[in-house]
């Protein structure tokens, strides 16, 4: 285990030493406060058309994150630090890839979404309850999270297609699962500790830090009632930011060790 916490101080320490990968970290928040002022669907449709095209956008520019910041956590741990020029320009080469690994994950997914839907309404869950049903049964899947970033590792390294990619990736996780699932497991629960803090202070501010507003506090899925709330998505999406470099800077530090690929020495020491 003790290579969960050299991943976890690597990663830390990377993500402060740069500056272009908070400028990528930052584009998915975009998206959270879109959706907080989105438009409703008795809007005209002049809104409705405009809010789809700032959709669609938005959309690009979370693609333009999920594969910015791993390429630049990448080229800082290997010594190669990278501009946005060169990122955006890796951005625009891996992107087709990129697709093709999101389209592929929802189809691997797929199956056990529509078992939850199923099972839901066998069981007459609310909507609200459903989304916490979800969050449930998709927290085991957090130890398989690493291989995302894997292949993603494998594509700047190798500039390899996605299936050989993908087998690089799960040769790798296979062969170190007790770390990376502990890691995945461990990373998702900060994330979610982190959401349901979030939650108790929007709580506790907007009410005058009345601690009897925290009973109605959804513990299963902190963001399903506060989700449309500008001061929630505010705090949860600065946690986000951070936590967006940090995990994929994690992930690439346990890539690059278990690939034999020799770190800076600087990186290596501290």
């Amino acid at each position: 285990m003790a290579d969960v916490f050299l991943f976890v101080r690597h990663g830390w320490k990377s993500i402060w030493k740069q500056k272009t990968i908070w400028l990528f970290s930052v584009l998915p928040f975009l998206n959270l406060v879109f959706i907080d002022f989105q438009v409703g669907r008795d809007a005209d449709l002049l809104p409705q058309l405009i809010a789809s095209i700032f959709g669609f956008f938005l959309s690009i520019l979370y693609f333009v994150s999920i594969i910015g910041v791993p390429y630049l956590a990448y080229r800082f741990l290997i010594g190669e630090s990278a501009t946005i020029q060169e990122t955006l320009s890796a951005v625009k080469k891996f992107f087709g890839r990129a697709l093709g690994c999101t389209c592929l994950g929802v189809l691997v997914l797929s199956p056990i979404f529509l078992w939850v839907l199923a099972t839901s309404i066998d069981r007459s869950i609310r909507g609200l309850e459903y989304s916490d049903y979800i969050n449930l049964v998709f927290l085991p899947l957090s130890i398989f999270s690493s291989l995302w970033t894997f292949t993603f590792a494998a594509f700047f390294e190798n500039d390899w297609g996605i299936r050989k990619s993908l087998d690089k990736a799960w040769k790798l996780f296979k062969s170190h699962f007790s770390v990376l699932a502990v890691l995945g497991l461990m990373l998702e629960i900060i994330f979610y500790a982190f959401s349901i803090l979030s939650d108790i202070l929007t709580v506790l501010i907007q009410s005058g830090f009345d601690i009897t507003t925290i009973n109605n506090f959804n513990i299963f899925n902190p963001t399903a009632l506060l989700n449309k709330n500008l001061l929630f998505v505010l705090i949860n999406g600065i946690g986000q930011i951070i936590f967006t470099p940090l995990r994929a800077s994690i992930y690439v530090s346990a890539y690059l060790k278990y690939s034999n690929v020799k770190l800076p020495f600087l990186i290596r020491v501290r």
